[in-house]
Formats: C-alpha cells, sequence, structure tokens
C-alpha cells in the first residue's frame, strides 16, 4: 500500500469532454444504450471516465438499478447499517482495518468516515452471508471517494456489492474454505501465465522461492487498491469496467511484472523481496501503458481454452462445475506449462501453433496428425532413471537437440507438445522435455490436454472436421500403447521426472493461507515470506507436522535433564505474543495460523523461555532400561536394523520424523573414533552428499574437509534422511556469512545451512556444515525477536562464531527439534 500518498485533488475534466459524457450518461437506459456508452468513453474519452460522472458511469456498467436501490429508505438503511456492527459479525477485525485504511489520507482519519467504513463493511458481511476477509476496506475505498455518488452510502453499498460480485465473485462463498481454495487456485493459473510469457523469470523467482502469494496477494484480493494511488486505482477500475471481463486482472498483474524484468533480473537477491512487493503504478498513463501490453497478451497471447478454463474456475466458483471443466482442472494439475486444446492449435485459430508429437516411434507408426511434427526423443524415453542427476549424455544430447530446435521457433510461434494421453506415459514422454523447455527459457509452450487420445474423441464427436490424420490404426495403437504402459510400470523402476512442477499453495492448509493473506494485507510493512515447494516424491522442506508441545502445570519445576542453559542458552528477548483471536473469518481459533503473531502485544523474557522449552516438559528422565541405547540412532532412525519382537515389517517412511514409535531398539555406545585428518575428510566427504552422509560414523571427520560447492540431491531419499528443513531469510547485517535465502536443515548430529541451486531445481548447495555438539547458544534480538542467532564453538579455540537467520516458517518448530537433539547429544 502507499503509505506516502498525499491527499488526492482531481483536476477539473475538459468541460467538453465533461458534457458529452452527461449526455451520454443521460441517455443510457437499455443494455444496447450502455454498450454505446462504453464505446463512446473508450473512443472519445481515451478510457478515463470524468471524476465528476464516475459513479453514475459506474451504475450503468455494473448494472445498478438505481429504483432497487431507493426502494430502502435512507432511515432503513441507516438502522440495518447500525445494527450490522456486532461482535459475532467479525465488529473486531473490522474495526482495526478500518484505522489501518489509508493512513497517509486525511479524509479517512476523520471519525465520521471511518464510521462509514464500519456500517458498510458490516452490513456487506451480514447480508451476504460472508465471513469479513482482510481487503475488502481497500476495496469500499474507491466508492467512498466518488464525487458524485460517495456520499450516498446507499448508492456506495449498491456500487460495493455490484463491483466484487462481477470480478472477485470467490470472496462471496459462505463456506470459507472453498474462498481460500479459489485464492490457492487463482496463485496457480497467475504462475502458469508468468510462466508462459516469460520462463526465465518465472524460473529465477522460484530459485529464490518468490512465489505469488508473496507479491501478488493484494493484486489479486483488492484489485491493486491497496498498491495504487487512488487516481491509479481509478484509473485501472475504469478500464476493468470499461472491459467488462474479470480476467483482465490477471494479465494486467503480468504486464506489471514483466515491466520490471530487466530490474528483478539484475538486481541483487537482498533487494529482490522489496521489488516485488512495491511494485506499482502511479500515474495514469503508466496505468494504461501496461494495461495495453496486458491487453495484448490476453487477446492475442493466450490460447482461449486456457482462458475459458481461467473464467470457470476463478469468476464463477459458486457455479457446480460440469464434467469437462473438472477434468480440464485435473489434466492442468498433472502438467507442467499451460495446457491447450485441439481447437486451439489447428489451423485458422487465432494463434500459431508449431505442434509436435513427442510419443514414441512404435505408437506414432499407428496414426497421428497430418499438422504435428515428429520430435525423436527414443534416448529419453529409454532412460532407466529420468531424474535429471542420472541422466546419461546420449538423454542430454538428444534434449539439448530438442531445445535448440524448439528455440528457432521461438518468438515467431506457440509451441505444443502431443504425448499420448495417458498420464502414466505423458509423465515420461511429454513432461521432461515440457520443463526442459522452459527452463531454457523458451516461452508459449503448452502441451495438449488429454493428448491423442483426446484428438480422437474429438474426431468422433464430429469437432472439429478439419483434423486430417495420417496411416490411424486403432486397434495397433492401443497394443502399442499397452506394451509401452507395461514397459515403464512400476514393476520396471523407472523413476518419474516430475522435478518441481509449477504448485504453489495447493498442498498447504486453509489455515496457512490466511495467514499469508492475513500478512499480505494487515502490515503495513510488507514482509517476504517465501512458501516452500514440495518435490514431486515428498513433501521434503515443509515444518514438522507434529512437535511435542506440552506445559508443565502451574508450579511444577521442569526435569532436571532439560535444564539446557549449562552449555546451550536461549537468550530470553521480548518477542510478539500470538494473536489472541483467529483471523476474521476463521471457523474456529484451533484453525488460525499457528505462526500468526501480534506486533503490538509483548510478553516477558519467562514466557518466551518457557515456550521455547515446553516441548519437553513430559520427557522426564525415566527407569531406563539395562541394555544401553544410542539416543542419537533413535532419534536418528527409528527404522534402524534391529529385530523387533512380534512387529510386522514396516515401509521405510521417507521422512524419519513423520511417525516415531517406541521401539526395541538396542546397540552399544561406541567410543567415538579419533578425528582424521584433512584430507582424509576431504575424501570421505567427496563433492555430493551420499546416503547415511551424516551418520555417526562422519563424527570422526571435521566438517572443514567439505568442498566448496558441495550439493544435496534433495530427491535422494538416502541423502536427505533425518534432515529437516526450515525456509529462511539470512540477516542482513551478515550478507558474507549467510546468503539471502536459505534454507536451515536440523539433523540430529549437524546443523547445515542449504542455497537452492543456480541451475537445478532439485539440488541444493550446502554453505555452512555444523556439528550440534559445537552449538553453544540460541539468541533473539531484542527489536527483531524473529532473528535467530546460533553460536558455535570453535574447534581448538576458545573463540565462537555465529550465524543469524529468520526463520519463515516453523521457528518454534526449529527451536524445539534443535533443543531435542543437542539434549540428545549431551546425554
Amino acid at each position: 500500500m502507499n503509505n506516502t500518498e498525499s491527499e488526492w485533488k482531481p483536476a477539473p475534466t475538459d468541460p467538453e469532454t465533461l458534457r458529452r459524457v452527461r449526455v451520454a450518461v443521460k441517455a443510457t437506459a437499455s443494455a444496447a444504450d450502455v454498450a454505446r456508452l462504453r464505446s463512446f468513453i473508450v473512443q472519445e474519452a481515451k478510457g478515463i471516465i470524468p471524476h465528476e460522472v464516475r459513479g453514475g458511469v459506474w451504475m450503468h456498467l455494473l448494472r445498478v438499478n438505481s429504483d432497487e436501490v431507493y426502494a430502502e429508505t435512507s432511515d432503513q438503511f441507516a438502522k440495518r447499517a447500525m445494527e450490522s456492527v456486532r461482535d459475532d459479525n467479525s465488529k473486531e477485525q473490522i474495526l482495526k482495518d478500518v484505522t489501518r485504511t489509508r493512513p497517509s489520507l486525511e479524509t479517512f482519519k476523520q471519525s465520521h468516515v471511518r464510521n462509514a467504513l464500519t456500517k458498510l463493511l458490516s452490513l456487506f458481511c451480514q447480508r451476504q452471508g460472508v465471513s469479513y476477509i482482510q481487503g475488502f476496506n481497500e476495496l469500499l475505498v474507491p466508492f467512498l471517494l466518488l464525487d458524485d455518488v460517495g456520499q450516498n452510502p446507499r448508492l456506495v453499498y449498491a456500487l460495493y456489492s455490484a463491483f466484487l460480485k462481477s470480478f472477485v465473485p470467490w470472496v462471496l462463498d459462505s463456506a470459507e474454505h472453498k474462498v481460500f481454495e479459489v485464492l490457492k487456485r487463482a496463485f496457480r493459473y497467475f504462475g502458469r501465465l508468468l510462466l508462459y510469457f516469460d520462463p526465465n523469470l518465472f524460473w529465477m523467482l522460484d530459485s529464490y522461492f518468490m512465489t505469488p502469494d508473496i507479491y501478488a496477494t493484494s493484486w489479486l484480493v483488492t484489485i491493486f487498491a491497496r498498491n495504487f494511488t487512488v487516481e491509479a486505482t481509478y484509473a485501472l477500475w475504469d478500464l476493468l469496467l470499461l472491459e467488462d471481463n474479470a480476467l483482465s486482472t490477471y494479465f494486467f498483474a503480468v504486464a506489471l511484472i514483466l515491466s520490471k524484468r530487466d530490474e528483478i533480473l539484475t538486481c541483487d537477491e537482498s533487494h529482490l523481496p522489496e521489488i516485488l512487493m512495491n511494485m506499482s503504478a502511479t500515474t495514469v498513463e503508466e496505468v494504461h501503458r501496461l494495461w495495453k501490453i496486458g491487453n495484448e497478451l490476453r487477446v492475442a497471447q493466450t490460447p482461449p481454452s486456457f482462458q475459458r478454463l481461467m473464467a470457470s474456475r476463478l469468476l464463477r466458483p459458486l457455479e457446480k462445475a460440469n464434467a469437462s471443466t473438472l477434468n480440464a482442472a485435473k489434466s492442468l494439475a498433472g502438467a507442467v506449462t499451460v495446457q491447450t486444446t485441439l481447437e486451439d492449435i489447428m489451423p485458422g485459430g487465432p494463434l500459431h501453433f508449431f505442434t509436435w508429437d513427442c510419443r514414441p516411434n512404435e505408437i506414432v507408426r499407428c496414426g497421428k496428425i497430418a499438422q504435428a511434427a515428429v520430435l525423436p526423443l527414443d534416448a529419453l524415453r529409454n532412460a532407466d532413471d529420468l531424474i535429471k542427476a542420472n541422466r546419461g549424455n546420449e538423454v542430454e544430447q538428444e534434449l539439448d537437440q530438442a531445445v535448440e530446435m524448439n528455440r528457432t521457433l521461438s518468438g515467431s510461434s506457440h509451441i505444443c507438445l502431443i504425448g499420448s494421453g495417458e498420464p502414466e506415459l505423458d509423465d515420461l514422454d511429454v513432461n521432461p522435455l515440457a520443463l526442459r523447455l522452459t527452463q531454457e527459457g523458451i516461452p508459449c509452450v503448452s502441451t495438449l490436454r488429454g493428448g491423442f487420445k483426446e484428438v480422437m474423441s474429438s474426431m468422433d464427436n464430429g469437432n472439429p472436421d478439419n483434423v486430417e490424420f495420417v496411416d490411424l490404426d486403432r486397434k495397433s495403437m492401443q497394443e502399442a500403447i499397452m506394451r509401452r504402459t507395461k514397459k515403464s510400470s512400476p514393476s520396471a523402476k523407472r523413476k518419474d521426472a516430475k522435478e518441481k512442477y509449477v504448485s504453489y499453495l495447493s498442498e498447504k492448509s486453509d489455515a496457512e493461507v490466511k495467514e499469508v493473506l492475513n500478512s499480505m494485507l494487515t502490515s503495513r510493512q510488507l514482509v517476504s515470506r517465501p512458501i516452500v515447494l514440495p518435490s514431486a516424491d515428498a513433501n521434503l522442506f515443509t515444518t514438522m507436522s507434529q512437535v511435542e508441545n506440552a506445559s508443565p502445570a502451574k508450579g511444577e519445576k521442569r526435569p532436571s535433564e532439560f535444564n539446557l542453559l549449562a552449555d546451550l542458552t536461549i537468550a530470553p528477548a521480548i518477542a510478539p505474543e500470538p494473536q489472541k483471536s483467529p483471523p476474521v473469518g476463521a471457523a474456529s481459533a484451533g484453525s488460525a495460523a499457528s505462526n500468526s503473531q501480534s506486533q503490538s502485544q509483548l510478553k516477558d523474557s519467562k514466557n518466551l523461555l518457557d515456550d521455547l522449552l515446553n516441548p519437553f516438559s513430559e520427557s522426564s528422565a525415566k527407569d531406563s532400561s539395562k541394555v544401553q541405547k544410542d539416543p542419537l540412532e533413535a532419534l536418528f532412525n527409528p527404522f534402524a536394523d534391529a529385530t523387533v519382537k512380534d512387529s510386522p515389517k514396516e515401509e521405510r517412511s521417507k521422512n524419519p520424523f513423520a511417525d516415531v514409535r517406541e521401539r526395541s531398539v538396542t546397540r552399544t555406545v561406541e567410543k567415538p573414533k579419533p578425528e582424521f585428518s584433512l584430507e582424509e575428510a576431504k575424501a570421505f566427504w567427496g563433492k555430493s552428499a551420499f546416503a547415511g552422509w551424516l551418520d555417526e560414523k562422519s563424527m570422526a571427520y571435521p566438517p572443514a574437509g567439505i568442498r566448496k560447492g558441495f550439493t544435496l540431491n534433495v530427491e535422494n531419499e538416502g541423502a536427505m534422511q533425518g534432515i529437516q528443513l526450515f525456509p529462511c531469510s539470512a540477516d542482513s547485517t551478515q550478507p558474507k556469512k549467510v546468503p539471502v535465502v536459505v534454507y536451515l536443515g536440523v539433523s540430529v548430529r549437524y546443523i547445515l545451512f542449504l542455497l537452492p541451486h543456480r541451475s537445478s531445481s532439485h539440488q541444493m548447495e550446502l554453505s555452512i556444515l555444523r556439528r550440534m555438539l559445537d552449538l553453544k547458544r540460541i539468541s533473539f534480538r531484542k527489536h527483531e525477536p524473529d532473528c535467530m542467532t546460533l553460536e558455535f564453538a570453535q574447534n581448538r579455540s576458545s573463540d565462537s562464531e555465529s550465524f543469524s537467520v529468520r526463520i519463515m516458517d516453523g521457528r518454534q518448530d526449529a527451536i524445539a527439534l534443535i533443543t531435542k537433539y543437542k539434549a540428545a547429544t549431551r546425554s
């Protein structure tokens, strides 16, 4: 939000233009008249509605019937608005947001204006039967400032209601979980558009985990009202109403981020969050320029079928989707890029497509469409392992050749890849190539929804009739597909090539989405909160789903074995306490995001210390068995090789902390081996992580032996075993110690700092590795309680070194885990 915006004073409109617009408004009565009014303003007034009559024009464009509005008297309206301000109607949250609304404008500091905001927002929620969502207040501001109707509460309410129904209809669902589901969906579709038009920019942002929910939340929820000045907001909304297409918001957003492309690609990574979250258009001319770019992208560059899918899934959420739409949405969720249909790629369509048939030769020989060229990818299809790190040179050469062939098409044609239409086969034949092409920066890459299977189905239904088939033999094709499917079945131990597909908040709960929404729309200074993309095979980057969090009874002392202040000191700090009430619209306090914090309420240092140590309050020492156990082994690998009496074999979990059970694992503790030399350590660590690289024997090799550029493959379950990752941003005062976007890795014996790999989506680079035994202290800054400093002892020295990070998700979980493992190492 522009908190430095000065009081808005619109310049008077040219008298002749104003007179002609007023005449056109008075002559508007029917739908045909509204169409003529639109055309007149676009052509004669250059798309700018005079502010003196903007409210009246908007009433026509939003189809607001004044007779229906005035059917309710002003006294009746005022009484009902007053009665709607109730505790059970989001009163507390509305009052908070009203005080935060346009704080730089004197108008919104006046008590009567704030009262009007409160009553109108409360009445809207009551009449629509919806929960208040933060951002409603920003959407109401432009209507209150209209010159001609802003002083009439009934007209303001009618315009506000009609605008939300037309351009953000998903907020009107009474089922809260559906509201946040559409918001998550909006982020996904916006991401697909950005990937389609500028894959280089998309993957650059992706490498720093700058996903749309971080910077585009207020764009999509408030239609830029929170980000733009009043003047710029009016300019954008005028165009939006004249165009009468709510999808234009998404394409305008794409145009806005593309306008900052060079600045984003060349900026220092420490400035990236600030640039993204402060993007804005400040003048009417800039808004019109971006609108023209976005409109060109929508009309002339985006496949019509994808626009129809967006409209159905985002603009008509209250309608029950038909089977065709649901199947299209499901197909898109499993694809790498935007999907097209047969109607899009046929000659004579609005876009020019070059179509590649990516099916194996044995299937292509049984039939193909004449418009498609065959792309040779035999080495890729026959590879035993499709994970990029394990592909052979022949596969890489084949992919490189495909990239170069498609690079020549870039800028002149859209590219469509056709697969068999069987999801299992498309994951082998189509998606790896689509992923590679976009990662190489080739724009406008899509896959055909339903593949060749859908092409034959369309032919059977007689639509379209201009599809020409070559050598079509359905029976032989089906047999070839069955052979291909059997060959690539899981029994053949082929592995999927989904390194990292486009999926943003789809895996997050409604409570987590609320936290993103609230943090983006309530704080005056936006803070970057990276959201981690899960890999295709395992949710490696999420915080612990369960951590012991039992507090001792009042007055009860903690067990002495968990008094960590001897070696591990958690320095007390004054930190924000969690909000007592959930975000408005939450069904219950339990559904609120666990990491949400109030910036206005504080708690003392004793409570903070208690909170940090609570997870272990019930872990008091009990009578141990006669056989000595290795506590590190029990924590690190609960499925260690051992005989478990009367217990069936269990499948090894991808996350060793997901299901830790009591098991009778007996093991004699070995004495630590003497530390090896630096050269021996280098030979042990190698260049990349391997299965068991952080187990007990690694303690004999100094971490100083790890080479620069050491990598960790997050898809390698053996290498990732026992490592819990937490997304962080580094302390800006230590740019040389820890980069701006990092991961804090916590294992039983080590603490790691990892960086996203520059060129590989499934690799991470190890920046710092320190032993848990060397951890001396965890501290927090008094005025920056979210900044955690880890202090380590240095070998053979009384000195220490420290690293500071800000954990974005799961701070308490990370502290609890470190404390737990530190206690285990001491025992």
